[in-house]
Order: structure tokens, then C-alpha cells, then sequence
């Protein structure tokens, strides 16, 4: 404050929309067009070595189809109580035991 003013720099002024606008548009076409060349000459900077053959293998999934088909006359289906001519021998039945007997 104690200089003349002539001495003084005037404050710095941020630039403008438009001149960010453009130079963020032309960068990124620059890159955009290296990045094309490069991809379109093949060289993507990494060195390749001699590649492995991809081997296809078939999934096979095999269903089997049963078609029932009734044979003619036997058409009913008769649904009855259960008998048995033997009966069962008998089991005794065993003591229940738990963690606490």
C-alpha cells in the first residue's frame, strides 16, 4: 500500500467459459485422434508374444423324453385299501431316551 500505484500489477481475471469450452473440446480431439491412430495401427505400446490357440468345446446336455402311453382296455385306474396276507412281526418298540435321563 505504501507503493505508488504504478508499481502495482492489476489483479489476474479468470478466463472466460468460452475459451475454457474450446480448449477442453480441442484436447480431447487431439486425443481422441491419437488414440484412433493408434488403434487402428495395431500398436497399443505393450509388446505381444505369440498367442495361445483358443480351444471351442461344445456343451452337450442330453434330455430324455419318456412319452407314457395307456394300452388300450386297461384305461381304469382302481384305487382300493392295501391287504396283505402275512402280517408283520412285531418290533418292540425301543426306550426313548434323552439328554436329561
Amino acid at each position: 500500500m505504501t507503493e505508488p500505484r504504478s508499481l502495482q500489477t492489476p489483479p489476474r481475471r479468470k478466463p472466460g467459459g468460452a475459451l475454457v469450452f474450446w480448449a477442453s473440446a480441442a484436447l480431447f480431439a487431439v486425443l481422441f485422434a491419437l488414440l484412433t491412430f493408434q488403434l487402428s495401427s495395431g500398436t497399443t505400446g505393450t509388446t505381444t508374444t505369440a498367442s495361445r490357440p483358443v480351444q471351442v468345446r461344445k456343451v452337450i446336455k442330453r434330455r430324455i423324453v419318456t412319452t407314457v402311453v395307456p394300452s388300450p382296455g386297461k384305461n381304469r385306474v382302481v384305487s382300493g385299501p392295501a391287504t396283505s396276507s402275512e402280517a408283520a412281526p412285531e418290533v418292540p418298540a425301543e426306550p426313548i431316551t434323552t439328554s436329561t435321563s
